[in-house]
């Protein structure tokens, strides 16, 4: 019996078969820490090898450590700057805000960073999405995914969605991508004087210890405050309270801690304080 040859060109080797729409192996939340560890244990860079063992990982030969760095730069996370890597403009708005509204508008910026979710937002803004297995089927057949990859894509796709908020309006409910509202509070520093930044720490705010995180002071209100402080010293006090909270949300952001709530409520009393 004769033995067919085959041309090795007709049959197309795995290189060359489609790799479908690239997204991130992990989700927004997750990959922030890799600009965190940079700017907490490298000092702002580190060399492959460096960061591999801030992660974690025993080396860069790792499939897990090069995914993560790939998820870093896809949400626009992390640069190369000639032998090391750094933290981009945008990560540092997540991990040291100077304004209350930089984390989520940071947060929205990388989300829309990946091409797939860009796209899905600009597809489905003002429309109710469709159920999981709609939009399983959808990350298949209209926007490229490989079949072995597609509910990896739509968890990845809805956790970084809700971390950047686009779920809040909703109040977390995932049946809209909603961009969430960011809005500049000019005035509103989150980086402290020199002189008051030496003397914070995230120790003073029970990190490292295992304390507990002390509350802040209640914030004087009503008549009866007034009763309690000399005449003109109360929009001082006010002051001061805030002045207390921005250190708090500073001291967390610099642990990688995003505290959304404090975050709205400093900018609640940054608005009254304009009115």
């Amino acid at each position: 019996m004769a033995v067919e040859n085959i041309n090795p060109q007709a049959v197309p080797s795995p290189a060359a078969q489609p790799r479908g729409t690239a997204f991130p192996s992990y989700d927004l939340a997750s990959t922030v820490e890799v600009p965190r560890v940079l700017h907490v244990k490298g000092g702002g860079q580190a060399t492959p090898d460096q960061l591999a063992a801030h992660l974690g990982y025993k080396g860069t030969n790792n499939g897990a450590y090069i995914t993560r760095v790939a998820a870093a730069r896809a949400f626009g996370l992390i640069n190369k700057a000639g032998p090391v890597f750094i933290p981009t403009p945008l990560a540092h708005q997540i991990l040291s805000p100077v304004y209350p509204h930089d984390v989520k508008k940071a947060l929205v910026d990388a989300f829309l960073n990946v091409e797939l979710f860009r796209r899905i937002y600009e597809d489905f803004k003002g429309k109710e999405l469709p159920p999981e297995f709609g939009l399983l089927n959808a990350l298949r057949n209209q926007y490229g995914v490989v079949p072995g990859r597609i509910k990896d894509a739509y968890r990845i796709l809805m956790e970084s969605a809700d971390t950047a908020g686009f779920f809040s309006t909703k109040a977390g409910a995932r049946t809209h991508l909603i961009m969430p509202l960011v809005t500049p509070v000019p005035g509103a520093a989150m980086v402290a004087p020199a002189e008051v930044q030496s003397d914070v720490t995230p120790h003073d705010f029970g990190g490292g210890g295992g304390g507990q995180t002390p509350p802040p002071p209640p914030p004087p209100s009503g008549t009866g405050a007034v009763q309690h402080f000399p005449q003109g010293s109360l929009s001082d006090v006010k002051a001061q309270y805030v002045s207390t909270l921005i250190k708090l949300f500073h001291a967390k952001s610099e642990k990688g801690e995003l505290d959304e709530k404090l975050m709205e409520r400093i900018e609640r009393l940054l608005d009254l304080k304009g009115q």
